[in-house]
C-alpha cells in the first residue's frame, strides 16, 4: 500500500471504492461544530477586551463579522444535513467507479494505485474547501478590525492550515497556507498605504509601526514560514494516518472477501461430504442385504455333513464365508461412518450418561479381549456426570478406540480406559501396550481405509475405518482428539468433549 502513487491514482479503477466519504463528512461536521466555538470565543474576547484592555477596536466591524460568521455557519449546517444524508448512501452511490472533475482531484488526497473516490467524496471535499476559504477571509477581516498585522491572533491562520491538512490534499493545504499569507499581506499593505484604516492595539506596537515595511515584512515572513511548516507537518502526518486507514480498510475488505470465499468453499465441502455420506450409506444399505443372504446360504452349506462337500470344496466355502463376513464388517462400518458424518445436522444431541455408555461398551468387548488374551482395565469416574451428545455415536467412538487397542496388542498386553471430566468438559483416554504407530503414519491415521504397514503385518483383519469414525464423532460433538504413540511401546488417544 505504501508504494509509488501513479498520476492517475484518482481515476476510476476496477477495484471497489473505499468508504472514505463517511469519514470525510464526519470531519466536516466536527469542523462546523468547532466554528460555533469560535463564534462564542470571539464574542467573549471582544467583550473582555473592550472593558478591561486599552485596545482600539472597531466594534461594529467586529460584531458584523461575527454576525456574518454565525449566519454563514447556520447556512453551512443546513447544507451539511443534506450532505450527510447523501453520505449515508455513499456505499451505494460509490458502488461503481466514477470519474471526478479536476477540482475534486486537486482537493482530495491521493489514494494508492487501484483505488478511487466517488462523486459523494468529491462533493464533500469541495464543500470543505469553500468553508476554509470563507473562514480565512473572515479571519483576515477580524484581524483588520483589531490591530491588523500587529494582532497576535494572526497565528489562527495556522489552525485553518491544520484543518485543511486533515480534510484535503497536500496541494490544497499549501494553497490555503498561501491564501492566508496573501490575505494578511493585503490587509497590511492596504493599511500601510492608508486605503484601509488601522485600528491599533495600544501597548502592542509603537504608534507608527504598521508603517514600517521592514517590520511588516518580517512579520509576514515569520507567518509564511509558520504556515508552510505547519502545512508540511500536518499533511505529512495526515498522509501517514490516511495510509494506515486505507491499509486497514483494504485489509478489512480483503478479510471479509476471504471469509466469504471460505464460507462458500466450506458450504461446498459440506455439500460434497453430505453427498459422499449419502452415497456411502446407500451403497452400504444395498450391500448389507445381499451379503446377509450370502452369509446365511454359506452357513447352511457349511452345516451340511462333511460328505456333502468332497475334496477342497469345504475350504473354498469356508473362505467365501469368511470373506463375506469381512465385507459385512466393512459395510457396517461404512454405515457407521456415514451416520457419524451425517449426524452433524441430522441427529439431535440429547442429555446422556457417558459413564453408562462406556461401561456398556467395555462389557461388549470383554469376550473379544479374552480371545486375544488382552487385559482391559476400565476406570470410569462415578462423577463423570452427564453431557449433551449422541449416545450411539459416542458408543461407536469408545468401541473403535478399544477395538483398535485390543487388536494391535500382543498376547498378554493391557488396555486402559479412563473416563472422567470437569464442569466444562469430559475426557476419554485409551492407552495400550500395543505395537504403536510409526511417526510417519500419524498424519494419516484418520484417513478412510488407511492402515499402516505395521498394522497390516500384525493383524490381517481391519478395515481402516475405525479412527475415521472416531474423528467424525469428535467433530460432531465439537471436541478434540490427540494421539501420542511410540512404536513397540504403545499408543495413547485422548478425546475431550464439551459438555
Amino acid at each position: 500500500m505504501a508504494g509509488p502513487v501513479s498520476p492517475d491514482a484518482h481515476e476510476p479503477a476496477p477495484s471497489a471504492i473505499l468508504p472514505v466519504t463517511q469519514e470525510l463528512i464526519a470531519r466536516i461536521g466536527w469542523y462546523i461544530r468547532l466554528r460555533w466555538v469560535a463564534v462564542g470565543g470571539i464574542v467573549a474576547f471582544v467583550e473582555v477586551a473592550r472593558r478591561l484592555l486599552p485596545l482600539q477596536l472597531h466594534l461594529q466591524l467586529l460584531y458584523g463579522v461575527v454576525a456574518v460568521l454565525a449566519g454563514y455557519n447556520l447556512l453551512v449546517a443546513a447544507a451539511f444535513r443534506g450532505l450527510r444524508e447523501h453520505g449515508r448512501l455513499a456505499d451505494r452511490a460509490d458502488a461503481a467507479p466514477a470519474r471526478i472533475g479536476p477540482v475534486a482531484r486537486f482537493l482530495l488526497p491521493v489514494l494508492p494505485p487501484g483505488l478511487a473516490y466517488g462523486r459523494a467524496a468529491a462533493a464533500a471535499a469541495v464543500f470543505a474547501n469553500l468553508q476554509i476559504l470563507v473562514d480565512l477571509v473572515l479571519l483576515a477581516t477580524l484581524l483588520h478590525a483589531a490591530g491588523g498585522i500587529e494582532n497576535p491572533a494572526r497565528v489562527f491562520f495556522v489552525f485553518h492550515v491544520i484543518i485543511a491538512s486533515i480534510l484535503l490534499s497536500r496541494r490544497a493545504t499549501y494553497a490555503h497556507a498561501t491564501t492566508g499569507v496573501l490575505l494578511l499581506t493585503a490587509v497590511a499593505l492596504l493599511e500601510l498605504r492608508g486605503i484601509l484604516p488601522h485600528y491599533a492595539l495600544d501597548g502592542q506596537w509603537r504608534a507608527d509601526a504598521f508603517h514600517d515595511p521592514r517590520l511588516i515584512g518580517a512579520q509576514l515572513f515569520v507567518l509564511a514560514v509558520t504556515l508552510y511548516a505547519t502545512a508540511y507537518a500536518g499533511t505529512t502526518i495526515a498522509a501517514r494516518l490516511r495510509r494506515r486507514e486505507v491499509e486497514a480498510l483494504v485489509l478489512s475488505r480483503q478479510l471479509a472477501e476471504k471469509a466469504n470465499h471460505l464460507e462458500a468453499a466450506y458450504r461446498e465441502v459440506r455439500g460434497a461430504e453430505k453427498v459422499k455420506s449419502q452415497y456411502m450409506r446407500k451403497v452400504a444399505h444395498e450391500l448389507r442385504g445381499p451379503l446377509g443372504t450370502i452369509k446365511t446360504a454359506l452357513s447352511v452349506v457349511l452345516a451340511a455333513p462333511p460328505s456333502a462337500l468332497p475334496g477342497n470344496q469345504r475350504e473354498l466355502v469356508e473362505m467365501a464365508h469368511a470373506r463375506a463376513g469381512d465385507l459385512a464388517v466393512v459395510t457396517q462400518e461404512l454405515l457407521t461412518l456415514a451416520r457419524a458424518r451425517g449426524a452433524r445436522t441430522s441427529v439431535e444431541l440429547v442429555p446422556m450418561d457417558l459413564g453408562a455408555v462406556a461401561t456398556g461398551v467395555v462389557e461388549k468387548l470383554r469376550l473379544r479381549a479374552v480371545e486375544r488374551r488382552v487385559h482391559v482395565q476400565a476406570e470410569i469416574a462415578a462423577d463423570v456426570g452427564r453431557l449433551t451428545g449422541d449416545p450411539d455415536g459416542l458408543g461407536d467412538l469408545i468401541g473403535n478406540l478399544l477395538e483398535n487397542a485390543i487388536r494391535y496388542n500382543p498376547d498378554g498386553g493391557t488396555v486402559w480406559l479412563r473416563v472422567d471430566g470437569t464442569p466444562g468438559e469430559v475426557a476419554i483416554d485409551v492407552r495400550d501396550t500395543g505395537i504403536g504407530i510409526p511417526e510417519d503414519d500419524l498424519p494419516r491415521i484418520f484417513d478412510e481405509f488407511y492402515r499402516s504397514k505395521t498394522a497390516r503385518e500384525f493383524a490381517r483383519e481391519g478395515t481402516g475405518l475405525g479412527l475415521a469414525i472416531v474423528k467424525a464423532v469428535v467433530e460432531q460433538h465439537s471436541g478434540a482428539i490427540a494421539v501420542e504413540s511410540t512404536p513397540g511401546q504403545g499408543t495413547h488417544v485422548r478425546v475431550t468433549l464439551p459438555r
